[in-house]
């Protein structure tokens, strides 16, 4: 497995994903907080990327707990939140960031640590092995407090794979940044191999490969049943045009 974009090319994720709503994915998690009364000051991010939800959510005045397994991705992520106890951001008293290298299904944090919310956005759950989602969020939810509240998405993976598709991305003046070809082939086993080739102006080709696991909802719903959370709703979509399933479960 190669993580050649997650490690190797973290600015050109933010290339290729742009035109992501991240405002739109943040102002969801608050309505939802607010839905269920939960007023968080400390929020654990799993699966941060470069940072994008990360600084807008400590620019609401959150305190975050931001976890990732790629360092690169953290590199970058760390640039974009570098001030934000100065004050980055929109908000006026801008919570802190802690970055940590560590993931699912078991992630390296305190055994004391208790958080108000807890989120997974962009089909963080799709990167674990079938067997490791029940302790995944058996392991989510032991670091919530008692009314707390899990944010996260299942991606609409095809289980049976697809064709190849071309991605051509421009900036804002038109200029190419990359072109990639993707393709998920199934792999037999319930999983996906996701492989792309991307090609840049300036560089060489470089493939990625990952394996992938396409969840049903109701084997998520199971999941979370089996791990304590028996207050749990389900979303079309973080807003319009999105199609994940997005599942709020209350601890």
């Amino acid at each position: 497995m190669s993580d050649g974009l997650y490690d190797e090319r973290p600015r050109l994720y933010d290339a290729i994903q742009s035109e992501w709503e991240y405002d739109r994915d943040v102002a969801f998690v608050f309505d939802a907080l607010a839905d269920r009364g939960v007023d968080p000051e400390r929020l654990l991010e799993v699966g941060c990327g470069t940072g994008e939800h990360t600084r807008r959510l400590a620019a609401r005045g959150l305190d975050v707990t931001a976890i990732d397994v790629h360092e690169g991705m953290l590199g970058v992520a760390r640039e974009k939140c570098a001030g934000v106890d100065g004050g980055v951001g929109d908000g006026d008293a801008p919570g802190a960031v802690e970055f940590r290298l560590t993931g699912l299904p078991d992630p390296d944090l305190k055994d004391a640590e208790s958080f108000d919310a807890t989120v997974a956005i962009r089909g963080v759950v799709n990167h674990l092995a079938p067997a490791d989602l029940d302790p995944a969020l058996t392991g989510l939810r032991d670091r919530l407090r008692s009314g707390g509240v899990l944010v996260f998405d299942n991606s609409p993976l095809p289980p049976e794979g697809n064709r190849p598709g071309l991605d051509v991305g421009r900036d804002a003046e038109g200029a190419v940044e990359y072109v990639r070809v993707a393709h998920h082939v199934a792999t037999g086993d319930g999983r996906l191999d996701w492989r792309a080739v991307t090609f840049t102006p300036d560089g060489d080709p470089f493939v990625d490969r990952r394996p992938m696991t396409p969840f049903t909802d109701d084997r998520i719903a199971d999941a979370l049943a089996a791990a304590g959370f028996d207050d749990v709703d389900v979303a079309e979509g973080y807003g319009p045009g999105d199609d994940r399933s997005v599942f709020v479960a209350v601890r």
